[in-house]
């Protein structure tokens, strides 16, 4: 999945009223797992110059970026975590804990051949899903509707749970982008963006 639609179902789903640290949290624990592959990403082009098909093809399924892309990908690590919080009543770390391990559940059954490692350390194993979120020869042109019809849910949930303004009219152009863009590349440009 991509990193907003994980963004959308962990605040839709964890996120509750008059509670500000704990939606931080469900926040940054639905970004933390591919927070190490945006700052791997800049580092590989814009610092040691390389180009995106050497990053995507070679770089990334090296163990300079699988190693720490698997440790925010980790059930194992993020589960001790969430056991520890539990048994000491965090509520915030609780609920990034929770957060990231519904990112975790949305990668596993969408990675087709780039996967994580998502029991490290004990396992290098990477599941190979039959589905991707991106690639349409394993359904990926199906999960780009699938991923905008979850987006709006999940941005109609917010707009129903929070009467702040910043948060209706964020959500209200979230709902206008999930579904104004995907049309316009359809219907004025002939593909998909």
């Amino acid at each position: 999945m991509i990193t907003p639609t994980h963004i959308l179902i962990s605040c839709g789903l964890l996120s509750r009223k008059n509670s500000p640290a704990r939606n931080w949290a469900v926040f940054a624990g639905s970004v933390a797992p591919d927070l190490t592959m945006f700052g791997l990403f800049a580092w590989d082009r814009f610092y040691l110059r390389l180009p995106e098909e050497t990053i995507w093809d070679q770089r990334y399924f090296s163990d300079a970026w699988q190693i720490p892309v698997a440790i925010g990908h980790s059930i194992p690590l993020f589960g001790l975590l969430l056991a520890v919080a539990l048994a000491l009543r965090w509520e915030v770390i609780t609920a990034l804990c929770l957060s990231v391990m519904l990112h975790i559940a949305g990668d596993l059954p969408t990675h087709f051949d780039d996967g994580h490692m998502h029991f490290w350390p004990l396992s290098r194993w990477v599941y190979a899903s039959p589905v991707s979120y991106y690639d349409p020869r394993h359904y990926g042109n199906i999960m780009h509707f699938v991923e905008t019809a979850i987006m709006v849910a999940m941005l109609a949930l917010l707009w129903r749970r929070f009467s702040a303004r910043w948060v209706r009219v964020l959500a209200g152009l979230g709902i206008f982008s999930a579904i104004a863009v995907p049309v316009y590349f359809t219907l004025v440009l002939g593909g998909q963006p």
